[in-house]
């Protein structure tokens, strides 16, 4: 019985834990898509404007565009990468608490 409450607890500590970093990366995740919604804005802007007819506004748009496509990518791939991290552990941890909860459950019942 100490063996499956002190599992519980580390359980329960860890996945507090990871629920927090989640929820900092989401708020990356918010920035990130932030980031996309301006880059809609700022497209919608240079057709808007006729800069894409122009062969030199529109080289410079590209330009823009290329670049800030490129911070994005920069940015949402780590964080995709941290999160699936997150979710694995979490994962784990919840097939440790199914294990620990079942498993004595069932000992319980033998």
């Amino acid at each position: 019985m100490q063996h499956t409450q002190q599992t519980l607890r580390t359980v329960a500590h860890d996945n507090s834990s990871n629920a927090y970093i989640l929820s900092a990366q989401m708020i990356q995740l918010e920035v990130v898509q932030g980031a996309v919604a301006r880059l809609m804005d700022r497209i919608d802007e240079i057709t808007h404007n006729g800069w894409d007819k122009n062969p030199g506004m529109a080289c410079c748009a590209i330009d823009e565009i290329r670049d800030t496509v490129r911070l994005i990518d920069m940015a949402l791939f780590p964080l995709y990468k941290e999160m699936s991290e997150e979710v694995k552990t979490l994962n784990i941890h919840a097939q440790n608490l199914y294990d620990t909860v079942i498993g004595e459950s069932e000992a319980q019942s033998v």
